[in-house]
This record gives structure tokens, C-alpha cells and sequence, in this order.
């Protein structure tokens, strides 16, 4: 009896041991994972500029720039236990500040060869960002867990693509009695040379797996982004453009803001297939 109770003890031993040995959550190895991200950017609104403006009842509001959120969706596989592969697709979604002072002023040289210098007091509106990542990724699992569950760090290097879905900003003179002007200055606002930019994402991040069913996770982490954008020199600078905001100071503004955007923290579902 003592014989067949030590047998059977071994068998489920082994049993268990065989199922913790299979690559994958509960067998699967394919997973999509979906979540929202977000930051409070705090080293942006501390270092890289001052209050901006938001419009509201028709008018310009003083506010900190706070909106920095993002949607993710990503197809990924166990390669091993502990290491995994995946494709990511993410929009994030945050402002810039053009300006440093409430002042517009460009200084160009027209089509006759004369030099052109122009100042107004005038406040504008935060510049809406769309930034489009395509960003391959591995996981690599942590403190004895199993790819997609518990704990794993990821490293990722993305693609992006920066757009402007919104270009007509709203200005606003300081005096009043100079809103004659704001239509020729709508007009000449912001270079069209600065359509989109592009450049690059490397990311490095801890997440969290936690089971709530067999096919259904739950994850939360944060994650470091250093960002690197390409192509500044191809851009006109503030004296080769009749615009108020060359292509050149556009791109440097972008760039500050995407390099001091550095932390975020995420949370969403992981589903295996």
C-alpha cells in the first residue's frame, strides 16, 4: 500500500512538474495585450517651458500641460519560459508649447530681397501632437516567472511617426484693439514645411502579469522612454522663413518636448490565443 501511495505521489509529482515545464500560459503561447498609458509631465512643465494656453468660450486660458496619454495593442509570443517576442502599435497623444514669452515675431527676407521684422504681443494656443509608434519588442520574465505571467522587464527600439492633427491654433492679442490682425497672422502662422517629423523611440520597462482567468490577464508597469528625432537641418530656420513659427523652431519645441516626456505608467488586459 505504502508502495502505490509513494507511486502515485511521484506520478502527480511528475504531472506537475511536466505541465510547468510547458511554454506559455496554460499551453498558449500567443498573446495581445491592449492598454491605456499616460503621464503627468512633470519634467516638462518644471524645465522645458511655462504655462501655455488652452481655448475655452471663445477664449485663451492659462493652463499647465498636463494631457499625455496613449493607447497600445500589441501581438506577442513565448519564445522560451522566460523570453518573448512581440509587434507594438501605440498613438500617443500630447501637447507643445510654441511659445516662451507672449510674443510672435519672425524676421525674413521677402521675395525683393528686403529684410522683414515683426513683433505682437499675442498668446496661442498649445500645438496638438499624434505620435505613431511601430516598435518591436522582447520581454524577458523575472524572479522565477513564466512569460506572459508575473514579472518580466521589456526592451523595445520603435519607429515613429510625429503629425499635427490639428493646425489651426487658436491666437489671441494681448491689446484688444490689434485684433484686426489675426487673420493675415492665422494665415502665416506655422510653416507648412513642418507636416510631420519622424524619428525614434528606445524604451526599456517592468511590468506585472496577474491571472484572472485561464485565457485572461491583468498587467501594470511603467516605463522609460529616450526619444530621437530626425531631420532638423532639411527644416527652414526662423530667418529663411516668412512664417511666425519656422519648420526649424516647430521641430526643436517637438523635440524638447518628446525627450523630456520620459516616464509613463500603463495598465490594461493581456489575452492569450
Amino acid at each position: 500500500m505504502k508502495i502505490k501511495n509513494i507511486l502515485f505521489f511521484c506520478c502527480l509529482l511528475l504531472v506537475f512538474w511536466t505541465e510547468a515545464q510547458e511554454t506559455g500560459y496554460y499551453g498558449r503561447r500567443v498573446f495581445l495585450e491592449i492598454d491605456g498609458q499616460g503621464q503627468i509631465p512633470l519634467l516638462q512643465n518644471i524645465f522645458g517651458e511655462r504655462k501655455g494656453y488652452v481655448s475655452g468660450k471663445g477664449s485663451l486660458h492659462s493652463s499647465y500641460n498636463l494631457l499625455d496619454i496613449a493607447y497600445r495593442a500589441s501581438l506577442n509570443m513565448a519564445i522560451t519560459e522566460s523570453v518573448g517576442f512581440g509587434l507594438e502599435f501605440s498613438q500617443r497623444f500630447y501637447r507643445v508649447n510654441l511659445q516662451s514669452i507672449d510674443e510672435l515675431t519672425r524676421n525674413f527676407q521677402d521675395t525683393g530681397g528686403n529684410m522683414i521684422t515683426q513683433y505682437l504681443n499675442a498668446r496661442v494656443a498649445y500645438l496638438p501632437i499624434r505620435e505613431t509608434v511601430f516598435m518591436p519588442r522582447i520581454l524577458v520574465a523575472l524572479d522565477d516567472s513564466r512569460i506572459p505571467c508575473g514579472f518580466a522587464s521589456e526592451i523595445g527600439v520603435g519607429y515613429s511617426l510625429i503629425q499635427f492633427p490639428d493646425r489651426d491654433l487658436t491666437v489671441e492679442t494681448v491689446n484688444p484693439g490689434e485684433s484686426s490682425v489675426l487673420p493675415a497672422i492665422k494665415k502665416h502662422l506655422l510653416d507648412p514645411r513642418a507636416e510631420e517629423f519622424n524619428g525614434m523611440v528606445f524604451m526599456y520597462g517592468f511590468r506585472m502579469n496577474y491571472p484572472l482567468t485561464k485565457r485572461i490577464l491583468f498587467h501594470i508597469g511603467f516605463r522609460y522612454q529616450y526619444a530621437l528625432q530626425f531631420g532638423k537641418k532639411k527644416f527652414r530656420r526662423m530667418d529663411e522663413s516668412e512664417y511666425w513659427f519656422s519648420a526649424r523652431e516647430i521641430w526643436s519645441k517637438v523635440n524638447l518636448r518628446r525627450q523630456l516626456g520620459i516616464f509613463s505608467f500603463g495598465t490594461g488586459l493581456t489575452f492569450t490565443l
